[in-house]
């Protein structure tokens, strides 16, 4: 496993600016000795010192001060170079939140040029080198400011060029060891995709790949009446459907527009990146991008301070904390239930249009993948209040019934949260209480 994981390492050390542990040949273990060496070397060793010795205390501010704002950094692991300060760094922020806290950079030997400056290195996990993590990189630094104007990373070499996918599968298997609750919903995840995109008898119909005209129609004919608008306005091209499956699916995209509210898990500068993807997505494939997202994420530092209103970008801010949010797409499923219930008075009573709308899913691919859907949401709807609620400057211990509704009380409960959770503190409001 850890030679399949590794070579994603590479992918890191470019903008790893980390601190290594030299030999007795390359630093010196006594202080006065190693004070000595200090004042032996040039500017440039000292800053790439300092952008080791930051990036393993995962202190990516300081590492960035010791580069320079139009600085190039190329790892050989990527296709193209990182171009400026602002790329680097949220580079080093994604590299960080991948990489285990045990992970270190350790310098070996150093070739000080002057403002030219070779370094040899590895990496080691809890004090332990690790295999085929050994590398070379060579840094230029501004004779005038002596900042690092460029960097260039030799790794160990791999048989591809890794990149940003070595990366993603290295912080999920480190997401996973600091977290093993997070294989939860991979599992889940995985068994999704199997079952409702790829497996035959398990759901009724054929698999996505053998999908045939009617099924279309069927998608075609869902969209068509989204949120119940072209058939509750008798418009006339809004097709008549099972009442009870386009309620499901009404059901189910309100409930998906729900996770919006969490749009502030996603905001700038957060290693995973933006939310907003992902929750426009699921209004199209639902788990698909629901549940990887919870196993990827960044998870919320239980000591972190409140998050301001202003942290969020604007628009996201605007539509993930209003309070009419939760208000509409509560409406909005409610009207879906009593749609499948009582609309198109030609399906019959309820009776009667429950026992049809079984008989449709016992033979439906796309109307069973949406129970199987909701059922997912029911179980996972759960999973983002409690860093939620860290943002807002709550322990979950701390949230009593809401956050209890919020978990276990499906679709309305998490509608509840939404309207009755604590706001975003402005950042005005924040100094305030900080005089």
């Amino acid at each position: 496993m850890l030679v399949s994981v590794v070579p994603a390492l590479h992918a890191y050390r470019p903008s790893l600016p980390q601190r290594r542990h030299a030999r007795p040949t390359a630093v010196a273990t006594e202080p006065a000795a190693a004070a000595a060496a200090t004042t032996e070397e040039g500017l440039a060793v000292t800053r790439i010192r300092a952008y080791f010795e930051a990036w393993n205390r995962r202190d990516m501010a300081t590492a960035c001060e010791q580069f320079d704002d139009e600085c190039v950094y190329d790892d050989t692991q990527y296709a193209g170079a990182f171009s400026g300060k602002e790329a680097l760094e949220a580079h080093l922020y994604r590299v960080a939140d991948a990489l285990p806290p045990t992970f270190q950079f350790c310098i070996d030997e150093v070739a000080d040029g002057g403002s030219s400056v070779g370094v040899q290195w590895h990496v080691e996990n809890n004090g332990q080198p690790l295999p085929f993590t050994r590398g070379c990189s060579l840094y230029k630094a501004s004779p005038e400011t002596g900042k690092l104007v460029y960097g260039f990373d030799v790794p160990e070499p791999a048989p591809i060029k890794p990149g940003s996918a070595s990366l993603l599968l290295l912080g999920v298997a480190s997401k996973l060891i600091a977290e093993p609750v997070r294989a939860v919903p991979l599992a889940a995840w995985v068994a999704y995709v199997s079952i409702v995109f790829f497996s035959n008898g398990i759901l009724p119909g054929p698999d996505a790949t053998q999908l045939d005209g009617a099924t279309w129609e069927e998608v075609l004919g869902l969209s068509l009446n989204f949120w119940l608008i072209a058939p509750a306005l008798n418009l006339p091209f809004a097709p008549a459907l099972h009442p009870g499956l386009e309620g499901i699916f009404n059901l189910l995209l309100a409930w998906a527009a729900a996770f919006a509210g969490f749009l502030s898990d996603g905001r700038p500068g957060r290693p995973s990146g933006s939310m907003a993807p992902v929750a426009a997505g699921m209004q199209l494939l639902t788990n698909a991008f629901l549940l990887p997202y919870l196993v990827v994420r960044a998870p919320e530092p239980a000591d972190a301070p409140p998050v301001a209103y202003e942290d969020l970008e604007p628009t996201e801010a605007m539509v993930s904390e209003s309070r009419a949010l939760p208000v509409v797409l509560a409406a909005v499923g409610t009207a879906a239930v009593a749609w499948g219930c009582a609309a198109r008075p030609e399906f019959g009573d309820l009776p009667t249009r429950l026992a049809s709308l079984g008989a449709l899913l016992a033979d439906d691919r796309l109307g069973s993948s949406f129970v199987v859907d909701l059922v997912l949401f029911g179980l996972f709807q759960g999973w983002l209040v409690d860093d939620d609620l860290r943002r807002r400057g709550v322990q979950p211990a701390d949230a009593g019934a809401l956050g209890a509704v919020a978990k276990f009380v499906p679709f309305y409960g998490l509608c509840a949260y939404l309207l009755l959770r604590p706001a975003l503190p402005r950042r005005a409001e924040m100094e305030g209480r900080g005089k």
